[in-house]
């Protein structure tokens, strides 16, 4: 059984993502308002609780709070209950494991950095495993597969470097994305239409690089351009602006962030 504490979007989808594929797998929720709570538990046939002691139950504790609001719950679950043979399934950012471990009491924690697309099943999970059995590795690997793609990471230096391009890489996404469209709106496109034309140019061109991975990513743009031509002329202007040094200096400041977060949440 799955205890979910802090049922926000990004749980939720989460939460029906699993049910929708193990239907055998037990919710419970809680939330201090009680409603988002109500809401994830009857969409997934679970129960809400009322108290966090309600949680006593489940073998896996599913942390969803923003991390600021972690030293308050870890007191508040501490005194609920024995927590040091609960599983805590992690989806706090930058929040680290021996944090969680110390406020918790426990020695199985396992923190998972998701991404929005989640919401739709096509999410990307880090997964970083800390003192956990093999069975509830087992179940992390399951029960986040039935939303995307799942990766392991072993350390947690690797983990919150990543997490700059999977977590947080939906917004570089998206402001590429607007800068085309923002383009073709100053050449008269309607920007319905605009928007339409740069969503299918993603779809389609990730849809390549999935079904193409054995080719690099070189080459894929090698198949696009060709001397003399249109592409390559933007493909130039692109290398000659830095893109690929802009991009090095824009996550390196993410992960700078994500150093700073985590020293602060470390010492909770």
């Amino acid at each position: 059984m799955i205890g979910v504490i802090g049922c926000g979007n990004m749980a939720s989808a989460i939460v029906k993502g699993i049910h929708a594929i193990y239907k055998d797998e037990k919710f419970l929720t809680y939330t201090p308002s009680k409603t988002r709570a109500l809401e994830l538990a009857e969409s997934v046939n679970g129960k809400q609780v009322d108290e966090l002691k309600g949680m006593m139950e489940a073998d896996t504790l599913m942390i969803g709070c923003k991390p600021q609001q972690f030293d308050e719950l870890a007191g508040q679950l501490t005194k609920s209950m024995d927590l040091k043979d609960k599983h805590i399934v992690s989806i706090m950012a930058a929040m680290p494991v021996e944090t969680i471990k110390k406020k918790l009491g426990t020695t199985k924690v396992t923190r998972v950095m998701p991404n929005t697309p989640m919401l739709y099943n096509e999410g990307i999970s880090l997964v970083l495993n800390s003192g956990t059995t093999e069975r509830e590795e087992t179940n992390v690997l399951k029960w986040f597969s039935a939303c995307g793609k799942v990766h392991m990471l072993d350390n947690e230096q690797s983990f919150d470097q990543v997490t700059t391009v999977s977590g947080s890489g939906p917004a570089y996404v998206f402001q590429f994305a607007k800068s085309m469209v923002d383009k073709l709106e100053t050449w008269g496109v309607e920007q319905k239409q605009a928007r339409e034309i740069v969503t299918q140019l993603f779809k389609g061109s990730t849809k390549l690089m999935e079904l193409n991975n054995d080719i690099t990513l070189d080459e894929l743009i090698n198949q696009v351009t060709s001397k003399g031509g249109v592409t390559i002329e933007a493909v130039k202007v692109y290398r000659a602006e830095g893109i690929d040094k802009m991009t090095s200096k824009a996550l390196d400041a993410a992960y700078s962030r994500s150093e700073v977060m985590t020293k602060e949440l470390g010492s909770l």
